[in-house]
């Protein structure tokens, strides 16, 4: 009868879950839009490679970032065309304009 009780309460518990729980922030992640890259240019955010700087261009591609101080670069092979220190926060985007010729 022992053996019945405690077979019926590790039953019991295990059929219990723990309790599920999500966490969100009432504001979107912000975002970087590179505009004016040139053709075969690369985006490095914080030194990593993101990919093509072209296809951030906002339309309708955009790069999610995290909330803080970023340093955004975009290379043209081994040159970099454009290099900057940002800070964006939740909810913003960050527009970065290469301007060719300029270079930094």
């Amino acid at each position: 009868m022992k053996k019945l009780a405690v077979l019926i309460a590790v039953a019991l518990l295990t059929a219990c879950a723990l309790p599920q729980t999500t966490v969100r922030t009432g504001s979107a992640p912000p975002t970087l839009i590179v505009k004016g890259a040139p053709p075969g240019s690369s985006l490095f955010v914080d030194g990593l490679h993101m990919g093509l700087a072209t296809q951030f261009d906002g339309n309708p591609k955009t790069l999610a970032v995290l909330e803080g101080t970023h340093q955004v670069e975009v290379r043209l092979g081994t040159n970099v065309v454009y290099k900057e220190k940002a800070f964006v926060s939740n909810g913003e985007s960050l527009t970065v304009t290469v301007v060719p010729g300029m270079s930094p």
